[in-house]
């Protein structure tokens, strides 16, 4: 499966989603990646979810998301990055995250499932999910997925 147009296809879903507002999404993919194996349309749910959360965290007129790919030779995996210029992630949710039903969305806006449900895909795929926040502000999601061997 080729993960750069995952990617892509996942931006298009979301288009209507930050169109008309000043987010700027930078598409930084890598050129030649090893293929994996997987199911498409969950590792498209991953992206969306993960972009999506993005869209709704940075400032409509200077938001700035990054999404990038890459493959890691040393460990042979192949990556997915969503950087954002966001608020960051506080301490006290960044350890809540992932779990099931957690959601900082006011009520209403959100079900708290859509970490949860990216984590257990990318688990079932033997791959890694992780959260930072970025030195100058945002954060960064990074999915690591192992190349089909």
């Amino acid at each position: 499966m080729a993960l750069n147009d995952v990617c892509k296809d996942a931006l298009k879903v979301l288009f209507n989603q930050h169109k008309g507002t000043g987010i700027h999404i930078l598409e930084a993919y890598a050129e030649t990646l090893p293929e994996i194996r997987g199911n498409a349309a969950n590792l498209a749910q991953v992206c969306l979810n993960i972009i999506g959360n993005a869209i709704q965290v940075v400032d409509s007129q200077l938001g700035r998301i990054v999404v990038r790919t890459g493959y890691d030779p040393y460990r042979t995996m192949v990556v997915i990055e969503c950087e954002d210029n966001g608020p960051g992630i506080t301490e006290g949710v960044m350890k809540d995250i992932f779990k099931p039903f957690f959601t900082t969305k006011e009520v209403g806006k959100g079900t708290g499932l859509g970490l949860y449900i990216s984590h257990e895909i990318v688990c079932r795929h033997n791959g890694s999910i992780f959260v930072e926040n970025n030195s100058l502000g945002g954060a960064t999601f990074r999915v690591e997925l192992p190349v089909a061997g």
